[in-house]
């Protein structure tokens, strides 16, 4: 994980023209200014005078205070979940100076405290309707990894619990029903507490099920059902934050988390379930006090991304390229099927690669088709179109990933080229590599015009090539060169391009 490099000191000074903006930890004398601030936030909704003096006595993680010319104009929290799992919450700038760009000083600075934590993860929600929050995020690295709904419902004051409290001895079963869930695939590991979410680790089940916050149901028997509950961060309420099972236990489970919250002497409990199915049957169960508030969850950095010198945006890219096509069909479907009369397939699909699509493949083949046109014959021109698609349709190869000249098209890896294909009148060369490490091997002879190995790119340690040349003139050299083409992109891009 890459880190925003900032200079090592106890505060950070921004000038904004002839005003002086410096953030720096929080100090108790900021507290009667902040809380001030805050009622002009969210039309005097703000929760921060609920939190304040917590955040304050919390020694995990950091609270800070923007000041103006010496004034305090916001604050923003860094939580410590748990050793490495980082969360930022309570963002806040006077609504005066929104807008400046101060925001993006701000968050700067908040990674700076972040990275003294050593994080394994940095996360934070939002609603779904902060478009500043979401594009501050998004353009700093942070992708979306959870959607969920935040519900209330009024407390059961009677009736006993469908389920019972999970025991420690039951520990390895509930966690491996846990992940195993949908519920907890839909949230990426996580679970809702309120508006934070730490993660579904099994130590954190093991000290819920020590709290007693753990339902399973049914009470004896085969687990098939399984409910986390927790009390909130802001105002001390119950809020269920993982829920599965069938439809039916889970409805049933809701109404155990409210009536929990009814023998606390609460008047009501919240819940922050995923979007979709899990959120719509708490719904159904008694969470529906109001509408439920859309949330989103974003994460730094992608999951499961490993670095190859390329991009996560570029790996999308090439997926969606090659898949294009595909992608094309299921929305055709998808579309169609969704209005009321009987539209035209093409028409549909049209609009779809018009409209929803970058349509990269249209642009290339019409790069490609006045660049074959230099090639004599028909069935030479298919041969090196069929050799450019399978660059294209099986690993993306096209969009920013190709450059086209007069005689010849090259292929894009990391800003390097790593292949190209050169077209003379009765044959087409093609030349795999250097730069992706050794892929061919020295006997390395398949049927063509021509095979001539680069020298200079030659291995004695793997005693195998990095840059090959084939000649190509007749359909039956296709097969080799999509065999040779697949041996540099598996080295190039992993053995599941």
């Amino acid at each position: 994980m890459s880190w925003i490099q900032l200079p090592s000191s106890k505060s950070k000074t921004v000038a904004s023209k002839t005003k002086k903006l410096v953030i720096r930890p929080a100090r108790r004398a900021d507290r009667g200014a902040i809380l001030a601030m805050s009622k002009e936030i969210w039309g005097g909704t703000d929760y921060l005078h609920l939190v304040w003096d917590r955040w304050f006595a919390d020694p995990n993680g950091g609270l800070l205070t923007i000041t103006l010319d010496g004034k305090p104009v916001g604050a923003s929290k860094i939580t410590l979940l748990a050793p490495g799992e980082v969360w930022f919450e309570g963002l806040r700038l006077h609504p005066r100076l929104h807008g400046r760009g101060l925001t993006k000083q701000i968050n700067r600075y908040s990674f700076q405290v972040a990275a003294k934590h050593h994080p394994r993860s940095i996360r934070y929600s939002t609603g779904a309707g902060n478009a500043a929050s979401r594009h501050l995020g998004e353009t700093r690295g942070f992708w979306l990894i959870a959607r969920a709904q935040w519900m209330w419902g009024k407390a059961r004051k009677r009736g006993g619990l469908n389920a019972r409290p999970a025991q420690l001895r039951e520990l390895p079963a509930v966690f491996r029903f846990i992940t195993a869930s949908d519920c907890y695939k839909a949230t990426g590991g996580i679970y809702g507490l309120g508006w934070s979410f730490p993660e579904l680790t099994q130590t954190r089940v093991r000290d819920l099920i020590t709290k007693k916050r753990v339902l399973r149901y049914p009470k004896q028997g085969r687990l098939t059902a399984v409910a986390i509950y927790d009390i909130g961060l802001i105002d001390d309420d119950v809020c269920l934050g993982f829920v599965d099972g069938p439809d039916s236990q889970i409805g049933a489970l809701a109404r155990d988390v409210l009536r929990i919250a009814g023998e606390r002497g609460d008047d009501d409990a919240s819940a922050m379930l995923p979007d979709g199915r899990h959120a719509d049957l708490a719904f159904k169960a008694g969470f529906n006090m109001v509408e439920p508030a859309p949330a989103v969850v974003y994460e730094l950095g992608a999951r499961g991304f490993s670095g190859s010198g390329e991009s996560f945006e570029e790996t999308m890219w090439r997926a969606l390229y090659s898949r294009e096509e595909n992608i094309a069909d299921a929305l055709t479907d998808l579309l169609a099927g969704s209005v009321s009369r009987e539209l035209a397939e093409q028409n549909v699909r049209d609009f779809v690669t018009r409209h929803l699509l970058p349509g990269t493949q249209k642009d290339a083949y019409g790069k490609l088709e006045i660049l074959t046109t230099k090639l004599r014959t028909y069935e030479l021109r298919n041969i090196a179109r069929a050799t450019f698609e399978h660059f294209m349709t099986e690993y993306g190869m096209v969009g920013e990933f190709v450059r086209f000249g007069k005689t010849a098209v090259s292929f894009m890896y990391c800003g390097k080229k790593i292949a190209s294909m050169r077209v003379n009148s009765r044959s087409f060369d093609l030349t795999l590599g250097p730069g992706a490490g050794p892929c061919f091997p020295r006997g390395f002879n398949p049927p063509v015009d021509s095979v001539r190995l680069d020298e200079r790119h030659f291995h004695p340690g793997t005693k195998m090539y990095e840059s090959v040349t084939l000649r190509i003139s007749k359909e039956e050299h296709r097969p080799s060169a999509e065999l040779a083409i697949d041996m540099l992109m598996r080295r190039v891009v992993g053995n599941d391009a």
